[in-house]
């Protein structure tokens, strides 16, 4: 139902994905690295904390310059329509994973 319907989004919001992506993943090697070392379990469940929050805020994030990119900037083309179509896309896109 969802595949190819909505287009992620432009360069410049790619490169920024991107960037956010990485430095998550930078987030959760450091985790890796103070489990190995046997840290302190308040340290890590801290750290944790801090990358669900990143990647809370990286989806809602996307999910927010999708909506405006697929749907919003359609209202002035008149496409109503489609884009009800598209905000009930989106919104099943956020209860299957909010």
């Amino acid at each position: 139902m969802l595949k190819n319907e909505i287009k992620i989004i432009d360069k410049a919001d790619k490169k920024e994905l991107i960037n956010r992506l990485s430095k998550i993943e930078g987030q959760i090697r450091a985790i890796i690295h103070m489990i190995e070392r046997e840290e302190s379990c308040d340290n890590v469940i801290h750290q944790l904390a801090a990358v669900r929050q990143a990647l809370h805020k990286t989806f809602t994030n996307l999910v927010s310059k999708i909506l405006l990119s697929n749907c919003c900037l359609k209202i002035k083309e008149k496409e109503d329509e489609e884009i009800k179509r598209k905000i009930l896309i989106v919104s099943s896109l956020i209860e299957k994973y909010l």
